[in-house]
Formats: C-alpha cells, structure tokens, sequence
C-alpha cells in the first residue's frame, strides 16, 4: 500500500509538470479531474489499510504513525492540499501553484 500511494505521488508529479509546461485552461480542468481521482484513490487507500498503524513506541497521551502509514496519510494530505490549490488557480483566486518555477 506505501507503494502505491508513493507511485500515485508519482503519477501527480508527472501531471503537475505536464501542466506547468504546457498549461491551459482546459488542461487545468483536466488537471483538477486527476488530481481528485487519485486524491479519492488515495484516500480509498488510507482508510482500507490493514497493516500496522502505529509504532511500538508509545509516548504518554498520544501514538506514533507507523512509517508505513505516515507514508499514506502524508501522500493524503499532500495531494489534498494540491488539489485545493488547483481549484483555486482555475476559480483565478490565487495562482501560487503554477507560478514561474
């Protein structure tokens, strides 16, 4: 599973750049598209993850992800916050996420 969150990671990279090249507003929406099938992916991921969730050890009040899910869960959170940056570019409120590189 840490695999195929960080290949979808991967995935979202390639299209970012696709875009940054080659940007248009019809390939923005098309951007969004992708970015929030892999972000439902990614999610689908999380929360159907069987495996060890937290670490051995275990601080007073509070637990450690396991490395493995830490992977999923920042992949998540990272593609979410992407794709809010995406619609915010293509609604032409802010446009930090395909300024000069």
């Amino acid at each position: 599973m840490p695999l195929l969150a960080l290949l979808v990671d991967v995935i979202t990279v390639g299209c970012y750049f696709f875009q940054v090249n080659h940007g248009s507003s019809a390939l923005y929406l098309v951007g969004i598209v992708v970015q929030t099938i892999l972000t439902i992916i990614l999610l689908i991921i999380l929360v159907g993850y069987h495996g060890k969730k937290y670490s051995r050890i275990k601080p007073i009040g509070y637990s450690y992800f396991s490395i493995r899910y830490a992977v999923i869960v920042l992949s998540f959170i990272i593609n979410g916050i992407v794709l809010f940056l995406y619609v915010l570019n293509y609604l032409g409120i802010n446009h930090v996420i395909f300024a000069a590189i």
